[in-house]
């Protein structure tokens, strides 16, 4: 990845999560999942961003564990367990038929926030 490429990766991890919270804000269930769909495509972005940064590449892999390996490399330990929460919630929130509680919902965009946090001070670096 080049740079404009993390910049736009950087961007979609912005602007997906505003949409996130805008749906957090909502009275019912199925905003609450779609804010956490959002915030899962947010972190994702976010890592993205990190790894094209430092490594010049972003994982387009299958394995939700190179992405998470990759993410670890280029960052932290820390920074690499917000996506894996994400990740480990992608097909629950994204093709479940289980509806998240607000507290659920807001734990991903917390997530997403702080690999959104990590990709804003790596990329600025």
């Amino acid at each position: 990845m080049d740079a404009a490429a993390v910049r736009i990766r950087l961007n979609d991890a912005r602007t997906r999560l505003v949409s996130a919270e805008l749906q957090l804000g909502g009275d019912s269930q199925h905003e609450w999942k779609h804010a956490a769909e959002i915030a899962v495509s947010a972190g994702i972005a976010a890592s993205d961003a990190i790894c094209g940064h430092v490594l010049g590449y972003k994982v387009a892999s299958e394995s939700h564990r190179d992405a998470v390996a990759a993410l670890r490399e280029a960052s932290s330990a820390a920074t690499a367990k917000h996506l894996d929460t994400l990740l480990a919630a992608k097909s629950t929130q994204s093709h479940g038929d289980r509806l998240p509680t607000h507290a659920d919902a807001s734990r991903h965009v917390l997530h997403a926030q702080r690999l959104l946090d990590a990709a804003e001070s790596t990329v600025s670096t």
